[in-house]
């Protein structure tokens, strides 16, 4: 039997497993005058939280992969793979909408008075844990459509392709 299944659900697997820890990390930088400020992905916008949720959808279908082997094409493969690319298109789609507009603002807090935005061109940074979620989730969806399409080999014997 072909090493491609196993393959393809441990990349799954360990992309769910990024998705899941990566939101945590920093993913915003900006120098401001009273110093350099991070935010994590959490922190900053409130559409993250999908992020682990898809993680963890990943990561058990591609441990399903892994364990169960169905061949590439048949039925069980291709609702496998159906659920790993819906998650994968979540999962790229909000961590690009939060990495390429960033909700970020800079606000001054000040003992006794209401927080306020701080005025000035500030120039956040997009940080590699941002750029890697998307990575991690586009990774993902392209082994979740390696496991829709039939190759040849994996076909011969199998009678639920459809």
């Amino acid at each position: 039997m072909s090493m491609r299944l196993p393959v393809l659900g441990l990349a799954t697997a360990g992309s769910g497993l990024l998705l899941a820890v990566l939101p945590g990390l920093p993913w915003y930088s900006a120098d401001l005058p009273t110093g350099s400020a991070q935010l994590s992905g959490y922190a900053a916008t409130g559409g993250t939280w999908i992020l682990p949720v898809a993680g963890v959808v990943l990561a058990a279908a591609g441990l399903l992969t892994t364990w169960w082997r169905p061949r590439t094409g048949t039925r069980l493969a291709r609702i496998v793979g159906a659920f790993i690319v819906m998650a994968a298109v979540v999962a790229v789609g909000w961590a690009a909408r939060a990495a390429l507009v960033p909700a970020v603002g800079v606000v001054a807090v000040r003992p006794g008075m209401p927080a306020s935005p701080l005025g000035g061109d500030w120039i956040i940074t997009v940080l590699p844990a941002a750029w890697i979620t998307i990575a991690a989730a586009a990774l993902a969806g392209m082994a979740g459509i390696l496991l829709l399409t039939a190759r040849p080999e994996d076909m011969i014997g199998a009678e639920d392709v459809s």
